[in-house]
C-alpha cells in the first residue's frame, strides 16, 4: 500500500529525536508531516486545529493525520494517557508507540489501550518503516523480539486479581501511591496491601523492581 498523500504526527519530548523521527520518515517513505509535538498538551491542542482544519499557520488542511507516532514518556506526562484520548477522540488515527521502554508489561498496555504497532528506539531504522508502512496497510505490527516474553508476562499477570492488576497497571505507569488511590478510588492503606500481594507474586521487593523488571 503505498504512503503518498498521506501525513504523520509525532509525539515525542526529546527534540532532537523528534526531527530526526520526522526526517527519518519523510526521506525512507512517501508519507508527509503534518505536524509534531514535545508534549501531551501541545499535541492536544495541535491535532485539534488540525481536526477543525487549521494548520499551524492558520490556513486550511484537509484532514487529521494517518498516523501518529507517540512516545510513552513525556517528561511529566503520559503519552498512554495520550493514547487512550486520540483512540477516543480521533479513532480514524492509527498509533504506533516508539519507545525505550519495551518490557512485556509496558507493551500489554500499550495494546490494550489501542495502539496499533509497538517499535523500541534500539530497533533499526528499517523496523520502524516496516512498522509505519505495516500499519497504514491495516496490520497490526509488534516488533518480533518483543512477542514471546508476552505471553510468559500475560500469565504472571492472569496470577493477579482484578485490583491488583488495576494497581500493578498504574505502577507502570509511574503513578504514585496517592494517585493511584485517587484513580482506582481506594484507601491508602488499601494500596499498601496490594503492593504487598503483588510483590509476593512478582518475587519483587519493592515498586522499582516491579517497574524494572516488567516496565522498562
Amino acid at each position: 500500500m503505498s504512503c503518498l498523500n498521506k501525513t504523520f504526527f509525532v509525539v515525542e519530548d526529546h527534540t532532537v529525536t523528534n526531527i530526526g523521527l520526522v526526517q527519518l520518515i519523510e526521506q525512507k517513505t512517501e508519507l508527509k508531516c503534518s505536524g509534531s509535538a514535545l508534549s501531551k498538551s501541545e499535541a492536544e491542542e495541535k491535532l485539534k486545529a488540525l481536526a477543525n482544519g487549521l494548520t499551524e499557520t492558520g490556513s486550511k488542511t484537509s484532514a487529521l493525520p494517518e498516523l501518529l507516532i507517540l512516545d510513552l514518556f513525556l517528561g511529566e506526562e503520559s503519552g498512554l494517557d495520550l493514547l487512550r484520548e486520540v483512540r477516543t477522540d480521533y479513532p480514524e488515527i492509527k498509533i504506533l508507540v516508539y519507545s525505550m521502554y519495551a518490557k512485556p508489561g509496558i507493551l500489554s498496555m500499550v495494546l490494550e489501550a489501542g495502539a496499533h504497532g509497538f517499535v523500541e528506539k534500539s530497533a533499526p531504522e528499517p523496523i520502524l518503516i516496516t512498522a509505519v508502512k505495516s500499519i497504514l496497510a491495516g496490520e497490526t505490527f509488534v516488533q518480533q523480539n518483543l512477542v514471546a516474553p508476552l505471553f510468559t508476562y500475560k500469565t504472571m499477570f492472569d496470577g493477579l486479581t482484578k485490583q491488583e492488576q488495576n494497581v500493578f497497571k498504574k505502577i507502570l505507569e509511574r503513578k504514585s501511591k496517592e494517585q493511584i488511590a485517587e484513580e482506582l478510588n481506594i484507601i491508602p492503606r488499601s494500596v499498601d496491601n496490594y503492593f504487598t500481594h503483588i510483590f509476593e507474586k512478582t518475587a519483587c521487593k519493592n515498586v522499582h523492581e516491579v517497574i524494572k523488571k516488567f516496565g522498562e
